[in-house]
């Protein structure tokens, strides 16, 4: 059967278009962004180009000040270069899903209050806005229903003379629902498929893309960079950073056609392969003038809303604190069930994406490149179980010193990831060519917070310093100056830092542990430095670790080691020359005890694969002892000190040059390898959040069938996880993504509430309940919704008919084995040729509402007449 021919189903449409119908608004680029001192408020629901949807019958204009007011509903639909100054939003502004749109704007705010200050502080919580439902709503796109990949919606940030730079421009959410959600790709970044060399022109991918010609993509560096001269050194001067930026010139499945060529070669072969990420969305919010005052975004508390598959570009305004690209600003658990996927943030001068105060939000999926300081960033030690998976952060950049910045001891000094309370969730995410740190952990010591807890109270008097990972698992860095993972706190030996599975390549120091008590799980390095770097440890277990080409130490004690430190399971390859060195050149108060057994070393320089030190810098006291465990055979294990320390043990400690170096010295024991106390044992249970649907508002659900759509996290297996009592099924690994089919829902208010168990038994003490209600009406569903089981096609007649300017065609797609398929919706004239193509791509089974606005494939206004439109 031919790919078309599945079916056909054709309707009739007539059309008494006026050809004339304006859809663009140039501005006067002559006329200053000033207050124009006109202030336009809404009538009643329509377009925003109708005149009939503002009072006097005034469309807005350049400079304007807009109210959309309670119970109205202002779609837009404009292509504009006016700038509007303010909208205040009480009602609802929905962006246009049949035609692209660009508003150009100075502040839009969202807030349930007769009026708005555009300069009043806009990090300030007002507290009298929250006035519940229905909410001040931004919807362009909305959940499980986005953009139309073929529309693109645009925002873009404009400064005003007279507006004050520190809030404007930007948007804000004060309680109401502001949503952004753009077609989504099938990926957002992946790796190369094979190594692309300097002077190609071609990438190979690891899978096939839905990207598009004309999108902007980067490809990450793979390099090492070897001179880091001090503080100040950044990839941001320019040519140090490896990664290159290019427009796709053509797409065939995996393989993708450039711009220009290479400069640099990017590796794509085995473990260590450079990355290639999609920057373009067609949902987009950008500052219009990128070299001028930046834009930014903030959501604050009892806000609803989420993002997927958006564009931020040239937003964050440097040096300001709290203006950042995507800010979630001390939301605290209000927010629960929010979620930012898939979303580009690019070029900006304030951090990616920043979780203040906030908790349970899910980040998956994103790109960030080229930040100002940090990039994926939770700020002040009070945020708990967020979950960050599977995130690129690119050219995280070092900076100053934020003024009056939370924690004052954060130098802000370029990591990819930063955060300071253990109990949040980083999975599978990667950092590349950040000028100081992949994934940085710096908690406050000595200082209290008060922290959610994981039954959901809040307790006083917090020492975050003390609390584990909820999980950081699978992580990955490449490119930095200095560390790829760099941790410190005061965990316990029953409740540890947990590191597992992270990788870290062409980079100074693979893993940089200060904390205290430290379990690291099967740690892979290449390219690098130093390996395991326990400058300051105290108290580590590790358990696997490979290394490759690692040029000066491969297990490192320099500063401040303390406690005891076993090391097992370890192969490396193609090492420097005394690839263990214990020093401790600073003051300790504890001795230090070092333990390795089961190391298989190869290829190191000079056959010299004992130990070392630093010269004669080792301490004299405290003890510092490395035991090589069966090092001269079977049983017969390398006790190691500092040459200029002794010990009153009757051993005879020998120089053994040149397998050992000639600052330490070596004595032949035969010690039993010490049970370390660290225990990995997971006390804490999952922690779920229902991604889909969004709390509080109304779906339309004909015969009460809902897809909940969801994230679960936990440091062990999760053996069992519900909703309502219905079992979920597992998207992902370990249910980090999952969905669940429920049924018969009622009319009214609806309440699911989730159940998750982990292998320990532990349970979900504050399980998500989330309430929305249900409307059975046979109304059309939200488009994409994919409520009502469907079994076979359908093609219904358009409404209104005749129609003038536009007209809606719904169209459903059965519920079969085959899933999702390509689909085409095309509308043809009385001669049987094609009009215009309003559907071409993969859609899944389900109802869906299609808007038709009266143009052909060129954009332009056809005549007046009979058409037909076919679904095949």
């Amino acid at each position: 059967m031919r790919k078309w021919a599945r079916i056909r189903l054709i309707g009739m449409l007539l059309s008494i278009l006026n050809a004339s119908h304006p859809n663009r608004l140039n501005a006067d680029v002559g006329r200053p962004l000033v207050f124009s001192s006109v202030y336009v408020q809404s009538k009643s629901s329509g377009n925003w180009s109708n005149p009939n949807s503002w009072v006097g019958g005034k469309i807005p204009k350049q400079g304007d000040q807009v109210l959309i007011n309670l119970g109205h509903t202002i779609t837009y639909d404009l292509v504009s270069q006016e700038a509007i100054r303010l909208i205040h939003v009480r009602g609802k502004l929905v962006f246009s899903r049949s035609q692209n749109t660009q508003l150009d704007v100075g502040m839009i705010i969202l807030q349930n209050s007769a009026t708005v200050d555009e300069n009043f502080h806009c990090s300030v919580r007002h507290e009298s806005v929250y006035l519940g439902e229905p909410r001040p709503t931004l919807e362009v796109g909305a959940p499980m229903n986005p953009m139309p990949r073929n529309i693109t919606a645009r925002i873009r940030l404009v400064d005003f003379a007279d507006m004050r730079d520190d809030c404007g421009p930007g948007i804000i959410n004060y309680g109401g629902r502001m949503d952004f959600h753009g077609a989504p790709l099938n990926h957002t970044w992946l790796k190369l498929g094979q190594t692309a060399n300097a002077g190609a022109t071609t990438l190979v991918l690891a899978d096939s893309v839905n990207w598009k010609v004309g999108d902007r993509i980067i490809v990450t560096g793979t390099f090492k960079f070897s001179s880091f001269k001090g503080e100040g050194d950044s990839f941001r001067d320019a040519d140090k950073a490896h990664t290159e930026e290019f427009s796709i010139k053509a797409i065939n499945g995996k393989i993708i056609a450039l711009d220009e060529a290479l400069k640099h070669t990017h590796l794509g072969a085995g473990d260590f392969r450079a990355e290639v990420a999609n920057l373009s969305r067609n949902v987009i919010i950008e500052s219009k003038d990128p070299n001028g005052v930046r834009g930014h975004t903030l959501y604050h508390y009892n806000s609803r809303g989420s993002i997927s598959y958006a564009e931020f570009a040239h937003l964050g305004k440097e040096d300001v604190l709290a203006r950042y690209p995507i800010h979630f600003h001390v939301l605290s658990d209000s927010h629960r069930g929010a979620s930012v996927i898939g979303a580009s943030i690019w070029d900006s001068h304030n951090r990616f994406l920043t979780i203040h105060g906030t908790n349970y939000l899910v980040v998956r999926d994103c790109v960030g490149y080229k930040s100002v300081g940090h990039g994926y960033f939770m700020e002040d030690a009070t945020e708990v179980f967020n979950f960050l998976d599977h995130n690129l952060a690119v050219l995280g950049y070092n900076h100053q010193k934020l003024p009056n910045q939370a924690l004052q001891y954060d130098e802000n000094a370029g990591a990819g990831f930063w955060w300071a309370n253990g109990f949040n969730a980083l999975q599978n995410n990667t950092a590349a060519e950040c000028d100081r740190y992949g994934y940085l952990f710096e908690v406050p010591h000595g200082q209290t917070f008060q922290v959610q807890q994981p039954d959901g109270s809040f307790q006083e008097n917090v020492k975050v310093e003390n609390l584990p990972f909820l999980s950081f698992a699978n992580n990955e860095a490449h490119g930095m100056m200095m560390y790829g993972f760099s941790g410190d706190g005061e965990a316990s030996a029953s409740n540890p830092f947990v590191i597992r599975g992270q990788k870290s390549w062409q980079l100074r120091y693979g893993l940089k542990a200060v904390g205290n008590y430290t379990n690291v799980q099967d740690l892979n390095l290449w390219d690098t430095s130093y390996g395991f770097y326990g400058t300051a440890a105290k108290n580590v277990k590790l358990t696997g670790m490979k290394g490759k080409t690692i040029s000066q130490v491969s297990l490192e004690f320099y500063e401040k080691p303390e406690g005891l430190h076993t090391f097992e399971n370890l192969v490396l390859d193609d090492l420097s020359q005394y690839p263990f060195r214990i020093t401790g050149r600073e003051t300790r108060t504890e001795p230090c005890e070092i333990h390795v057994r089961n190391s298989t070393l190869t290829n190191v320089e000079g056959n010299r694969n004992g130990a070392g030190s630093e010269t004669n810098h080792a301490e004299a006291n405290p003890e510092i002892t490395l035991y090589l465990h069966d090092f001269f055979g079977p049983n017969r294990d390398a006790k190691v000190i500092p040459a200029n320390q002794t010990r009153n043990d009757g051993l005879n400690y020998q120089t053994m040059t040149p397998t050992f170096e000639e600052y330490v010295k070596v004595a032949e024991v035969n010690v039993r390898f010490p049970s370390n106390p660290i225990q990995a044992t997971d006390k804490l249970g999952p922690v779920t959040v229902i991604t889909y649907p969004p709390a509080d508002q109304t779906l339309r659900l004909s015969n009460g069938e809902l897809l909940v759509y969801g994230s679960c996290v936990d440091a062990s297996k999760v053996t069992s996880l519900a909703v309502n009592g219905v079992k979920v099924k597992a998207l992902a690994p370990n249910y980090s993504q999952w969905q669940v089919r429920l049924t018969n829902l009622p009319s009214g208010a609806v309440t699911l509430k989730t159940e998750a168990v982990d292998e320990f038994g532990n349970r979900e003490l504050n399980p998500h309940v989330l309430k929305f209600n249900v409307d059975r009406s046979t109304a059309v569903e939200e488009v994409g919704s994919e409520q009502s089981p469907v079994t076979s096609y359908q093609l219904e007649q358009n409404y209104p008919n005749p129609f003038n300017p536009s007209t809606n065609i719904v169209f459903t797609i059965p519920q079969d084995e085959r899933g999702s398929r390509e689909v085409r919706l095309m509308v043809f004239d009385v001669m049987g040729r094609q009009v215009r193509e309003l559907v071409n791509e993969r859609r899944t089974p389900g109802k869906y509402l299609q808007v038709w606005d009266g143009r052909n494939d060129a954009g332009e206004a056809v005549g007046s007449g009979m058409y037909f439109y076919r679904l095949i």
